[in-house]
């Protein structure tokens, strides 16, 4: 895995932001991890993002305060949970979209919908870039 700097984009923070992580691209699995702490957050949280272009699914791993595992699929509903202090969260994923990176877009982006099995469905769109240069520059 090689250090870059990864731009990323979610609905659940609002601007982008930019964290230093790494980066792999071997036989169609692209995989990138990072490392992030939010000002509501006691501890950062450890990513890693998996994405297997042929077989069309993206798998995000975190750990940290909240610890996930969810796999987002065009077209199929999947299941995650979240394991908060508050208990471990079952979730229902269904992934609107995933446009995977090619050649001409290096980004990778997924919009989906996570149904908690207690509370309102939190709607998303996702997505990250290693960026080839320094974000300060």
């Amino acid at each position: 895995m090689e250090k870059c700097v990864l731009q990323i984009k979610t609905g659940m923070y609002g601007e982008p932001f930019f964290a230093d992580g790494s980066y792999s691209d071997e036989d169609g699995v692209r995989k990138y991890s990072w490392t992030e702490k939010h000002p509501n957050e006691r501890i950062a949280s450890d990513f890693e993002l998996v994405c297997d272009i042929e077989g069309k699914q993206v798998t995000v791993i975190r750990g940290g305060d909240v610890s996930s595992k969810m796999v987002f699929e065009p077209g199929k509903r999947t299941k995650g949970s979240l394991n908060t202090m508050f208990g471990v969260i079952e979730v229902v994923i269904e992934t609107e979209y995933v446009n995977f990176p090619s050649a001409l877009n290096e980004t990778l982006e997924f919009s989906y919908t996570m149904d908690p099995d207690e509370g309102e469905p939190v709607k998303n769109v996702f997505s990250i870039k290693r960026l080839l240069q320094n974000a300060n520059e």
